[in-house]
């Protein structure tokens, strides 16, 4: 729906009084005139708009039925008018009327003065007191505007429009304290539009309705399948103790954790555990020797606890141990975030109470402490330092829920999945879609009919393991192509890299949504760009 922009307009027409108390009923009795008017108006949206109207009309009325005389006289009055106009046809557009219509209908209504003059020459009444004297008069007025575009600037119409006049320039009314006057005209409007240079198309006339061979690429196999598990847990150990107790208050749900992070890694029998790396950390608030008592028991008990669960050999662990993560604390820091565990990990699970909003003084003296983290000193004496920043408190605050976060274990574990069939592939794509290579996942889509719901979902479930591979976001991208999901397609496109067969993908997308000329040839799309 579009506005109409700054307009003028120029109109001709008849007008019939309805003054001196003539009754409705005598309508087609009431004295014929003409007048003009000239307008400027403007829409500021859709339906809505302004108009100014300067208006001339010379007026005839016949005496009312009383007078002794029968005589027909005239008048002239000039009014300036300010209308609010409302668009009609915008408001019906999409239900009633076309798209872009040529016809449109406004209504208007508008408040003025008027000023009426030239008829103290003919007698109005003789037996009724009346004033001759010419007044500047206010008045109201409403109507409709009907027009038909002859073009992108003009157009011709008719208006149609009653006015009412504050009744006091003759006071022959018998006490009607209103006259009125219904006007009718003709003309003609010039809108100020811009030219629109609209884009040559050859384009959505003529899309590709079917789709050609696509350039699939069957991606190389594995020779040998390690995948990787990545942890963190949040073991709680009583004060100094390094004994993992399996009941102590996180303790059931953290281990519960780590034990569904090597289950997944074995849920095939045939799978071999190659590693698993623990990184054990404290956090700075004993004496750095403790610390590294801590930091390497709680680690080694980890590594004992899942010994004794799963059977592993000792051989298959290495662990490190940091006896004070002071680089994590630096990080929530400068970081302002919520509690960060290490690195890229953050405390992330749900059903633990979230950290509090942290305080105006620690964020006040985040500087300070960022200073005294990065000091090259001896850690206890650090510690010591940062005590007294900003009075304490932003250390105790620190204590009680940052420096949990920073008592954690990180794991790594590296399993070896064998090569498995197409049978087993269509399975394992849905539920354990990790132990699959590309190449297997490939087979497992070549397996079904091409454009088929499972073929569809192995090159996009592909992609999804696989985000940054650009053969697998382009095998996605054919896929959706295939079922007609152009918007997909383009968005695996744009990891799909620059290689030929990614830029024909991108010529066919462009053949099917008919933006480019095109042909086939030899069942390949060839398109043609706009200077050839």
């Amino acid at each position: 729906m579009l506005k109409d922009p700054f307009y003028l307009q120029l109109y001709l027409g008849v007008n019939k009084s309805a003054n001196e108390n003539l009754p409705w009923t005598e309508f087609s009795s009431y004295p014929w005139s003409g007048g003009l008017f000239i307008s400027a108006g403007q829409e500021f949206n859709k339906l809505w708009g302004w108009r100014v109207a300067l208006r001339f009309n010379h007026n005839k009325s016949r005496n009312v039925q009383a007078c002794e005389s029968k005589d027909t006289w005239g008048w002239n009055n000039t009014g300036l008018f300010a209308d609010v106009t409302f668009d009609v046809s915008d408001l019906l557009r999409n239900k009633l009327i076309a798209k872009r219509p040529l016809f449109n209908l406004k209504a208007f209504a508008g408040v003025g003065m008027a000023y009426t003059y030239h008829f103290d020459q003919v007698p109005l009444s003789y037996t009724h007191p009346y004033s001759r004297s010419s007044r500047l008069l206010p008045a109201v007025r409403t109507g409709l505007t009907a027009s038909f575009k002859l073009t992108d600037n003009w157009r011709i119409g008719t208006e149609l429009s009653h006015t009412l006049f504050e009744d006091h320039f003759n006071g022959v009314a018998y006490n009607t304290p209103l006259d009125s006057r219904t006007n009718l005209k003709v003309g003609v409007t010039y809108l100020f539009a811009k030219k629109v240079r609209t884009k040559r198309s050859v384009l959505r006339l003529n899309r590709l309705r079917e789709c050609p061979l696509l350039p699939l690429i069957i991606p190389d196999p594995e020779d040998i399948k390690i995948r990787q598990i990545e942890g963190h847990a949040f073991l709680d150990f009583p004060v100094n103790e390094t004994v993992i107790y399996p009941n102590y208050r996180k303790n059931p749900e953290e281990l519960a954790r780590i034990h569904h992070s090597v289950d997944s890694a074995q849920f095939d029998r045939s799978i071999v555990i190659k590693r698993i790396s623990l990184h054990g950390y404290a956090s700075p608030e004993s004496p750095y020797s403790n610390n590294i008592r801590l930091a390497k028991g709680r680690t080694e008990e980890l590594k004992q606890h899942l010994i004794s669960k799963y059977h592993f050999d000792s051989s298959v662990f290495s662990t490190e141990y940091t006896p004070e993560d002071w680089g994590n604390l630096r990080s929530f820091l400068q970081e302002n975030r919520e509690r960060k565990v290490k690195d890229s990990y953050w405390y992330d699970n749900p059903a633990y109470t979230e950290m509090p909003e942290t305080p105006d003084y620690v964020i006040n003296n985040r500087d300070e402490l960022i200073r005294v983290i990065d000091m090259d000193m001896d850690p206890d004496a650090k510690e010591e330092v940062l005590k007294k920043v900003g009075g304490g408190e932003p250390y105790r605050w620190l204590l009680k829920h940052v420096y949990p976060g920073l008592r954690h274990t990180d794991y790594i574990i590296e399993y070896e999945v064998k090569a498995y069939p197409v049978k087993d592939g269509r399975k394992l794509i849905y539920t354990h879609p990790e132990a699959l290579s590309m190449n297997e996942m490939f087979l497992v889509a070549q397996s079904y009919e091409e454009g088929a719901d499972g073929w569809r979902d192995a090159l996009l479930i592909a992609a999804h393991q696989y985000p940054d591979d650009e053969t697998a976001n382009l095998n996605a991208a054919c896929a959706c192509v295939k079922t007609y999901r152009l918007v997909d397609a383009k968005k695996y496109l744009k990891k799909a890299g620059n290689s030929q067969q990614a830029k024909y993908v991108n010529d066919v997308i462009r053949a099917m949504e008919g933006s480019v000329k095109w042909k086939l040839e030899n069942g390949r799309v060839i398109v043609f760009e706009e200077n050839e």
